[in-house]
């Protein structure tokens, strides 16, 4: 999948107490066309609107920016004179938003389109063209001042300029391979510090940009960034508020995040409430205006590398840097605030705040026992070769008694609760770093990966539990599984476990991995996941029947432009085909699939007709995860619903908890 990249000059922390510029990189299954950005010279109830999109939205990344930010050395606040951030902060807040604000201060460099595949070498290529050039970089630059009635900025001077542009060029050079061709600034490299203002606004903005220190001594560094497509158009809103939908057309809000909405609709919003799409989720829906609050467009993109380059500390840091792999701007709140709010994190640069966690994590390292390291290779050496004891057959076949089949959808996944926590989570080594309670403590041995993690990622702490409560709801009903089907994906092989688990028979009870019960291609037209194989699975600790033929093989599913009526199809015959084979020993069938899932297996079996493609999706964003459906057989062999033999599992969405609220 293509994605836009641009090259840029970031002019940010002139002080102790700047910001962080950052660039979000989420995916959607739905294609959209990358754009790049230019400076031109508690509501009533809602309902009514029609339902939101997809529950399980497929993804892809956007646009990046290599760039160029400036830090002051000092630590004591600000200089007497007014640094570039101090005039963006004061700014808004004296004379409120203008076209400057909806990014960081920046310079333009280049931009370029690169496939989601060559993020990691082009990182590589950034970092081999600054060490070249680093040598001929002056020991800071300087910034002349320009006013004018509708715009103001710093430009570079002709012969830094020039040698700004040289590492832009050599950089396009070097990634040519990687990426379509770029396209180089042609401009005067500029600093810009506000435009698209009104005229009224001029005298007070020309006192803030005349209190500019442009030559105070600063850092410089060299930044790659990804951004978003769907923000083309859209402005970038932060969450202020959780809010929990009530209707299927709604769009659930947590802290943190960020929407996407029209400028326009707010406006012209009759009852408060506007149609938005979820920078995390990528879900759309309607929301309360007043739980949102606008923020810069660059709040929502990702950082995928940071090299100081120019300044006092520049030439010291560039080796000395730490490898840590990219990171968002909502990930990195996860660490740094509790509000998602970009000014919350004025006194907290992303060099800093991840120094810090990495120093955190080396001495946590360092101060470990060899002892301790041996026992834990004893633990997992013997948890491989511990086998579960068998000590007679599970249950008597046949059984008697009409048959039933419960469907269950995974647990909560991580890629949807952490958003792109792979480029988080591991370093540039691929070593996992664990960043939340809620996410795995470790992640079973693939090939492939992190990358095969991308489309087939685990479950959360949260989804884990949510899989054992449904197993252990199904043992307090007395209800009884008899054979054991589930999708290949991993987080659908962990719910299962975990439901077993919940039973008390996960050691007796092996499951059958049947590829047929995975969801929808269409939602994959950009490649299939490669899911882990049998030998991966068992050696991760999985309980897997080796000897289970699939009714539907893996390498069957490659049809990506399968249709909606071909998907129910499809799991219709898995269903159907599961209780034939089954019918001789009898007894109740677990299905352990996707959203989708609860309706695609039971749909046709009961007497209905496949949904559309439209109806299906509003049915999976009422089925929250571990939800489950249960159908049974009456005495004449005709299959209906029930009514659900486990309770739903509900939480709520909790806000980021920082300790130094506390300070």
């Amino acid at each position: 999948m293509l994605k836009t990249f641009q090259f840029a000059c970031f002019s940010i922390r002139q002080t102790a107490a700047g910001i962080e510029s950052r660039a979000k990189q989420v995916s959607d299954r739905r294609h959209t066309q990358a754009t790049t950005t230019e400076d031109p010279g508690n509501p009533p109830h809602h309902d009514g609107h029609p339902p939101a999109s997809s529950e399980e939205p497929n993804t892809n990344q956007a646009l990046s920016t290599a760039s160029l930010s400036s830090s002051d050395p000092s630590t004591d606040g600000f200089p007497k004179a007014q640094s570039i951030q101090a005039f963006w902060d004061d700014s808004l807040q004296k004379c409120g938003w203008n076209g400057a604000h909806n990014l960081v201060p920046h310079i333009t460099l280049c931009s370029f389109k690169c496939g989601d595949e060559n993020c990691e070498p082009l990182v590589s290529v950034l970092k081999e063209v600054v060490h070249s050039l680093l040598p001929s970089f002056p020991s800071s630059l300087t910034l002349d001042k320009y006013v004018s009635p509708n715009y103001m900025g710093l430009f570079l001077t002709e012969h830094q300029e020039d040698l700004i542009k040289k590492l832009a060029m050599s950089f396009v050079k070097e990634a040519s391979h990687l990426c379509s061709p770029g396209e180089v600034a042609s401009k005067a490299l500029h600093l810009t510090l506000a435009y698209q203002f009104p005229l009224s606004q001029f005298p007070r903005l020309e006192a803030l940009v005349e209190a500019v220190d442009q030559r105070a001594p600063v850092t410089w560094e060299v930044r790659l960034y990804s951004r978003d497509t769907r923000i083309h158009n859209n402005e970038v809103h932060k969450v202020l508020y959780s809010h929990v939908s009530r209707d299927p057309d709604e769009l659930e809000l947590l802290i943190g995040d960020f929407v996407y909405v029209k400028g326009d609709s707010l406006a012209s919003s009759p009852d408060g409430w506007v149609e938005g799409t979820s920078w995390l989720t990528g879900s759309t829906g309607f929301l309360p205006i007043n739980y949102i609050e606008r923020t810069a467009e660059s709040d929502a993109w990702t950082l995928h590398k940071s090299i100081p380059v120019i300044g006092t500390s520049g030439r010291e840091c560039v080796e000395s840097l730490p490898n840590r792999p990219p990171i968002s701007l909502s990930l990195l709140n996860l660490i740094e605030n509790s509000e998602g709010s970009r000014r919350s994190t004025e006194a907290l640069s992303e060099s800093s705040s991840m120094d810090r966690l990495h120093s955190r994590q080396a001495s946590l390292e360092a101060t470990q026992s060899p002892l301790l390291h041996k026992q834990e290779d004893l633990d997992a050496l013997y948890a491989k070769v511990k086998k579960p004891k068998k000590e007679g057959p599970l249950y008597q076949f046949p059984i008697k008694g009409p048959r039933k089949v419960i469907v269950v959808r995974h647990g909560e996944r991580v890629d949807f609760t952490f958003g792109d926590w792979i480029r988080f989570c591991f370093d540039e080594a691929d070593h996992y770093q664990r960043r939340d309670l809620n996410m795995p403590e470790s992640l079973p041995e693939r090939a492939g990966a992190p990358h095969s993690f991308y489309k087939d990622c685990p479950l959360t702490h949260v989804g884990l539990l949510q899989a054992t409560l449904v197993g252990r709801a199904m043992h307090a009903s007395g209800i009884e599984v008899h054979h054991v089907f589930c999708s290949p994906s991993l987080r659908c092989v962990q719910t299962c476990t975990n439901i077993l688990q919940g039973l008390g028979i996960a050691e007796h009870m092996p499951i059958n991995i049947e590829p047929g019960l995975f969801e929808w291609l269409a939602w994959y037209h950009d490649g299939m996941p490669v899911w882990m194989t049998l030998d991966e699975l068992s050696t991760a600790g999985f309980n897997l029947n080796h000897s289970y033929d699939p009714l539907i093989c893996r390498e069957e599913l490659k049809d990506t432009h399968e249709s909606c009526e071909q998907y129910y199809g499809r799991n219709a015959y898995v269903t159907q085909s599961i209780i034939n084979t089954t019918q001789a020993q009898g007894g109740t069938v677990l299905l352990v699939g996707h959203a989708a899932t609860l309706d695609t297996c039971t749909r046709q079996l009961v007497g209905g007709a496949p949904r559309s493609a439209h109806e299906m999706s509003s049915i999976i964003k009422k089925v929250p995860y571990g939800c489950t459906a249960l159908m049974g057989e009456d005495d004449v062999g005709h299959w209906k619903l029930l009514s659900p033999c486990v309770l739903p599992v509900t939480y709520s969405g909790i806000m980021v908890y920082d300790w130094r609220v506390l300070l």
